[in-house]
């Protein structure tokens, strides 16, 4: 439940970039420029990770998982899916995504190294002490949507271009749905457009042609690369957006926002519109007072936003901030230690006169309560029975209780064979890709796989006896495994071949 006074203890908001610490200040409406140095104690800190930093994926999890062993059944799928290193530290979060499969719950998986997070914030940690909340650049939108600055009636699209990182991200219905860090950042814009002109160009320079004059620039020369340049990007917008309707089932994108660290792209929409069908809308969203004053990194006008909604819900799910600050000294371990303390303290001291009290209260409490006593007898046999029965009920949940804490401890055995398995056949999963990816080039189907330990027998079968014939010379001639089979075999019954493989390992 949200802190109705997580508002009011912050005086401003700090938004951080984590790459160039390029800060600002948020507060009465307004926001500037700001040097962490001049950092308050009593300053909300916000800053986020980058796309590229991100591994993201779906993941497909049985209905039949109950809810207490989803996550680890979900990291499970990650570590396995993503071929994940198992001597490096993951912070793994999910969100579940709507989905007609109904033997299946999908799974939107983001997977972040820790170390490389960690390396990253500790830079701003030197200059702050704290780090209140840091999330993923993508997720930085839904505020767009939690303040009503936009609508969450359709399906949103999102260019984002900054110098060290690009990322495209679809909202539908308000919701997160799918994002991709892009091969185009501002510096790779950069380098390609020199690559084309073939000469170096100030990154700066680059950067007032593309918010000036753009696509439209005045320079023949300039712009017709330019508009190679931007062609290549699009079509490559085009294919990631298209691999995502596919994916996600998205029927057709309303909307889509461009926009840049360094300001508009000039052009871009005519481009949006050629390559994608799109009418594009300025990724520029203004919440001060002062924002006509300058140009501000609309992530950090992102930032500010999911600052404010933090402070109405202070949902932590998509918080990944290594560095959160201490709570308040009376809800740590020792504060309570201490109010117990003095509790105890105050309890003794007045432990004396509450005897004395307490007895002569007891006194006349006797004596009303002797004429009362065939009543009271009455009563206290009543409650006998009532205990006796509740014996026998706690009897019953003891018992249970042992029977779920044995089901606790298997499921404990369970997950930890899992995972012995997954490290330990590492190796037969790398073999079973390759075997497949060779029956797939002779169009040939694995039927059965059968695992030993010293190898891995196999049924393959082909309505073409030649090309099982090829599948096994092909395995033999990579001189990795030993490979023996006894004979192919015909089905009439199935006009098929089919032959029992064995593979060494």
């Amino acid at each position: 439940m949200a802190d109705k006074n997580v508002k009011n203890s912050f005086s401003e908001i700090i938004s951080i970039d984590p790459v160039s610490l390029e800060s600002y200040k948020y507060a009465k409406n307004e926001i500037q420029p700001f040097k962490l140095e001049k950092s308050k104690k009593n300053s909300f800190f916000i800053s986020y990770i980058r796309s590229k930093d991100v591994i993201s994926a779906t993941v497909d999890i049985s209905r039949n998982i109950p809810e207490s062993d989803l996550q680890d059944a979900i990291e499970i799928k990650a570590y396995d899916d993503l071929g994940l290193d198992s001597a490096v530290e993951y912070t793994i979060t999910y969100l579940e995504t709507d989905t007609q499969d109904t033997k299946n719950r999908v799974f939107n998986v983001f997977v972040i190294d820790t170390s490389i997070v960690g390396s990253q914030l500790s830079e701003i940690r030197k200059k702050t002490s704290y780090i209140d909340y840091v999330t993923t650049a993508p997720f930085l939108i839904a505020s767009l949507y939690k303040k009503a600055l936009l609508e969450s009636d359709g399906t949103d699209c999102f260019v984002y271009f900054q110098k060290n990182d690009a990322f495209l991200a679809i909202y539908k219905g308000g919701e997160y749905l799918y994002s991709k860090s892009l091969h185009y950042s501002l510096t790779e814009l950069t380098e390609k457009f020199c690559e084309l002109i073939g000469e170096r160009i100030d990154e700066k320079d680059f950067y007032k042609l593309l918010t000036t004059e753009g696509l439209k620039s005045t320079n023949i020369s300039y712009q017709s690369f330019l508009m190679q340049l931007f062609g290549e990007l699009f079509l490559y917008i085009n294919d990631v957006i298209v691999f995502a309707k596919r994916s996600y089932e998205i029927e057709n994108i309303d909307k889509i926002y461009i926009g840049s660290e360094v300001g508009m792209l000039v052009g871009v929409d005519e481009y949006a519109k050629s390559y994608l069908g799109l009418d594009s809308f300025e990724f520029n969203f203004s919440i001060a007072i002062n924002s006509q004053e300058w140009y501000v990194d609309q992530i950090h006008i992102l930032m500010a936003l999911t600052s404010q909604v933090y402070f109405e819900n202070q949902d932590d799910a998509l918080n990944f901030s290594m560095f959160k600050r201490p709570p308040a000294f009376t809800k740590r371990p020792v504060g309570k230690l201490f109010g117990i303390m003095a509790a105890s303290l105050i309890l003794t001291a007045a432990y004396p006169a509450y005897q004395y009290g307490y007895t002569q209260f007891l006194r006349v409490k006797t004596s009303i309560a002797t004429s009362d006593y065939k009543k009271l007898n009455i009563e206290a046999n009543k409650i006998r029975s009532k205990i006796a029965k509740l014996k026998k009920d706690k009897e019953k949940i003891d018992s249970l209780l042992k029977k779920e804490s044995q089901k606790l401890q298997f499921r404990k055995k369970l997950l930890t064979q899992i995972n012995k398995k997954k490290t330990a056949y590492s190796m037969k999963a790398s073999i079973l890709v390759e075997l497949i990816e060779i029956s797939n080039k002779y169009k040939s189907k694995i039927d059965i796989i059968n695992y030993n330990k010293n190898d891995m027998k196999l049924s393959i079968q082909n309505r073409s006896e030649k090309k099982i014939t090829e599948f096994i010379k092909e395995l033999t001639m990579l001189k990795k495994y030993k490979i023996t089979t006894d004979k192919i075999e015909r089905v009439e019954k199935d006009n098929l071949y089919l032959s029992q493989i064995t593979v060494g390992l």
